[in-house]
């Protein structure tokens, strides 16, 4: 997970459910969005889909 979205400067401001949601985003972006040379340059659902 991205540092960033972690541990903010006021983590303890952040709501259960706004913590879910960042971690919920960074699991989907892990999934579909980043893209691998080692799979053709396609993220893993798709290389998986291909």
């Amino acid at each position: 997970m991205k540092t960033e979205s972690v541990y903010p400067e006021r983590w303890e401001e952040r709501t259960r459910n706004e913590v879910l949601v960042l971690i919920d985003d960074c699991i989907r972006w892990y999934d579909h969005g980043r893209i691998k040379r080692s799979l053709g340059w396609m993220g893993p659902v798709q290389y998986r889909q291909s």
